[in-house]
Protein backbone atom coordinates (compact mmCIF):
# COMPACT_ATOMS: atom_id res chain seq x y z
CA UNK A 1 0.00 0.00 0.00
CA UNK A 2 2.57 2.47 0.63
CA UNK A 3 3.77 2.36 -2.80
CA UNK A 4 0.57 3.29 -3.68
CA UNK A 5 0.43 6.94 -1.99
CA UNK A 6 -0.03 9.90 -4.36
CA UNK A 7 -0.87 7.31 -7.19
CA UNK A 8 -4.73 7.37 -8.45
CA UNK A 9 -6.82 4.93 -7.41
CA UNK A 10 -10.40 3.77 -8.07
CA UNK A 11 -12.19 2.28 -4.72
CA UNK A 12 -15.31 0.71 -4.92
CA UNK A 13 -17.26 0.48 -1.69
CA UNK A 14 -19.55 -2.19 -0.20
CA UNK A 15 -23.02 0.35 -1.04
CA UNK A 16 -21.75 -0.08 -5.00
CA UNK A 17 -20.44 3.37 -5.20
CA UNK A 18 -17.16 4.21 -7.02
CA UNK A 19 -14.63 6.76 -6.14
CA UNK A 20 -11.97 8.21 -8.02
CA UNK A 21 -9.08 10.01 -6.18
CA UNK A 22 -5.30 10.56 -5.19
CA UNK A 23 -4.35 8.17 -2.73
CA UNK A 24 -2.71 10.56 0.35
CA UNK A 25 -2.54 8.32 3.31
CA UNK A 26 -4.08 4.94 4.40
CA UNK A 27 -3.57 3.44 7.84
CA UNK A 28 -3.52 -0.26 9.48
CA UNK A 29 -7.85 -0.50 9.30
CA UNK A 30 -7.36 0.51 5.54
CA UNK A 31 -8.85 4.01 6.37
CA UNK A 32 -8.01 6.08 3.40
CA UNK A 33 -7.38 9.84 2.42
CA UNK A 34 -8.64 11.07 -0.88
CA UNK A 35 -7.89 13.95 -2.55
CA UNK A 36 -9.41 15.53 -5.70
CA UNK A 37 -12.01 12.84 -5.37
CA UNK A 38 -14.81 11.81 -8.01
CA UNK A 39 -17.94 9.47 -6.71
CA UNK A 40 -19.74 7.32 -9.56
CA UNK A 41 -22.86 5.19 -9.01
CA UNK A 42 -25.31 3.52 -10.77
CA UNK A 43 -29.16 5.10 -11.15
CA UNK A 44 -31.69 3.41 -12.65
CA UNK A 45 -34.26 6.31 -14.37
CA UNK A 46 -38.22 6.29 -12.61
CA UNK A 47 -40.17 4.36 -14.97
CA UNK A 48 -42.95 5.81 -16.45
CA UNK A 49 -46.36 4.17 -16.95
CA UNK A 50 -46.19 1.88 -20.36
CA UNK A 51 -42.25 2.32 -20.64
CA UNK A 52 -39.92 -0.71 -20.48
CA UNK A 53 -37.14 -0.88 -18.22
CA UNK A 54 -35.00 1.81 -18.68
CA UNK A 55 -31.27 1.23 -18.88
CA UNK A 56 -28.98 2.39 -15.88
CA UNK A 57 -27.14 5.87 -16.10
CA UNK A 58 -23.38 6.27 -14.54
CA UNK A 59 -24.24 9.17 -12.15
CA UNK A 60 -20.61 11.75 -11.19
CA UNK A 61 -20.16 14.04 -8.82
CA UNK A 62 -17.08 15.76 -7.35
CA UNK A 63 -16.15 15.46 -3.81
CA UNK A 64 -12.80 16.73 -3.28
CA UNK A 65 -10.91 15.49 0.19
CA UNK A 66 -12.71 12.29 1.27
CA UNK A 67 -11.57 10.46 4.72
CA UNK A 68 -13.01 6.75 3.56
CA UNK A 69 -13.92 4.75 6.66
CA UNK A 70 -11.89 0.85 5.19
CA UNK A 71 -14.52 -1.19 6.71
CA UNK A 72 -16.56 0.21 3.52
CA UNK A 73 -14.15 -0.85 1.06
CA UNK A 74 -14.74 -3.70 -0.98
CA UNK A 75 -11.74 -2.97 -3.81
CA UNK A 76 -8.98 -0.77 -5.06
CA UNK A 77 -7.41 -0.50 -8.31
CA UNK A 78 -4.85 1.74 -9.97
CA UNK A 79 -6.46 4.41 -12.36
CA UNK A 80 -3.01 6.22 -12.99
CA UNK A 81 0.27 7.63 -11.92
CA UNK A 82 1.33 10.18 -9.07
CA UNK A 83 0.93 13.56 -11.06
CA UNK A 84 4.54 15.54 -10.97
CA UNK A 85 4.54 18.17 -7.66
CA UNK A 86 7.61 20.34 -7.09
CA UNK A 87 8.69 19.69 -3.40
CA UNK A 88 6.88 22.18 -1.14
CA UNK A 89 3.45 20.92 -2.49
CA UNK A 90 4.89 17.53 -1.87
CA UNK A 91 5.88 17.88 1.46
CA UNK A 92 2.68 20.43 2.55
CA UNK A 93 0.30 17.45 1.14
CA UNK A 94 2.01 14.88 3.81
CA UNK A 95 1.65 17.00 6.38
CA UNK A 96 -1.44 17.71 5.92
CA UNK A 97 -2.41 13.32 5.58
CA UNK A 98 -0.16 13.28 8.28
CA UNK A 99 -2.47 15.55 10.56
CA UNK A 100 -5.98 14.12 8.76
CA UNK A 101 -4.73 10.25 9.77
CA UNK A 102 -4.43 11.08 13.47
CA UNK A 103 -6.97 13.05 13.88
CA UNK A 104 -9.32 9.92 12.29
CA UNK A 105 -7.21 7.81 14.76
CA UNK A 106 -8.36 9.91 17.86
CA UNK A 107 -11.83 9.87 16.45
CA UNK A 108 -11.79 6.22 16.13
CA UNK A 109 -10.30 5.95 20.27
CA UNK A 110 -13.33 8.23 21.18
CA UNK A 111 -16.32 6.32 19.63
CA UNK A 112 -14.94 3.06 20.60
CA UNK A 113 -14.28 4.45 24.12
CA UNK A 114 -16.96 6.89 24.65
CA UNK A 115 -14.78 9.99 26.17
CA UNK A 116 -12.29 12.45 25.17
Amino acid sequence: MLGLVNWRLRVTINDGRALTGQMLAFDRHMNLVLADCEEFRRVRPKKKAGEETAPEQEMKRALGLVILRGETVVSLSVEGPPPVVDEDKKNAVCAISLFLLNLLAESARIAAHGTW
